[in-house]
């Protein structure tokens, strides 16, 4: 009896034990799991209000440099046209505001997005690392990298491996000659005929002087007839808004994807790119 009593004297004190110690551990992984937390918070970038300023002020402040058509130049009038300005106008347009074009030099755009003189930069800006801590890049619109093109008619080259025996046309000195002489490497019975400028060089192949080209995706979507074989290298172009502007990031991505699929981004291509398809 005094065994039996003993035993339910000190089993019930057991439980008590393993209790208290489960609500311990418990406690302490709320408090790390809380640290954590705002940590997360403290360091995480949190916005900047950039979108709600937008909205409040009606515009969407775009810096772009004009003198880089068909992407942005000034007209004869000093208006501010191109397939930037379109793109810009079109983002402006989702967000329920109008594009105010802020015109800078192109080395000034990163300075003047900092700056917050604008509130995002569209002027065929190409993807730079060196700058993703301070800035962030939207989704790509436009690969302006170098591409082998043909003429019209041209089967005879369908990929590079086709190049061997044949002339290349290329701007002396530029990207698509390193390209090219990359390629010569490969297959030594490759020929390079170098010109003064990428228009040369596509002149060149359509006079029958050569059998490819390689070119700026740029200039090969802007010439009539030319046939893009493959793209080389590749150079996207993408907004930058400033590091902290992640509401704003998140539209304009939203506006873009709208603008892909939706064939409109399509459109306003082909209207600067192709003058004269459109």
């Amino acid at each position: 009896m005094t065994n039996d009593s003993l035993r339910i004297t000190h089993y019930p004190l057991r439980i008590t034990h393993h209790s208290s110690r489960r609500k311990w551990v418990l406690a302490g992984l709320a408090l790390v799991v809380t640290a954590i937390g705002l940590l997360a918070w403290w360091l995480w970038p949190r916005d900047d209000g950039t979108l709600a300023e937008i909205h409040r002020r009606g515009t969407l402040r775009v810096g772009l440099d004009a003198s880089f058509p068909p992407f942005e130049a000034i007209t004869a009038n000093g208006q501010i046209e191109g397939l930037d300005v379109d793109i810009a106008r079109a983002i402006a347009a989702d967000l329920g505001v109008q594009a105010e074009l802020v015109n800078i030099g192109f080395d000034g755009l990163y300075d003047a997005l900092l700056a917050r003189r604008a509130d995002v930069v569209i002027s065929g800006l190409p993807y730079d690392p060196r700058w993703t801590q301070d800035v962030a890049y939207t989704r790509n619109y436009f690969n302006a990298g170098q591409v082998l093109v043909v003429a019209p008619g041209s089967p005879a080259i369908a990929s590079t491996a086709d190049l061997a025996g044949h002339t290349v046309a290329v701007e002396w000195g530029s990207q698509a000659d390193m390209e090219a002489r990359r390629l010569a490497k490969e297959q030594p019975t490759l020929t390079l005929l170098r010109q003064p400028t990428a228009a040369d060089a596509v002149a060149a192949l359509l006079a029958g002087q050569a059998d490819a080209a390689i070119i700026d995706a740029v200039t090969a979507q802007s010439a009539t007839g030319l046939t893009i074989v493959t793209y080389l290298t590749d150079e996207w172009y993408a907004a930058a808004v400033h590091i902290q502007s992640r509401d704003l990031l998140n539209a304009i991505n939203q506006s873009l994807t709208r603008l892909a699929e939706s064939g409109q981004m399509a459109k306003i291509q082909a209207r600067w790119l192709r003058p004269g398809d459109y």
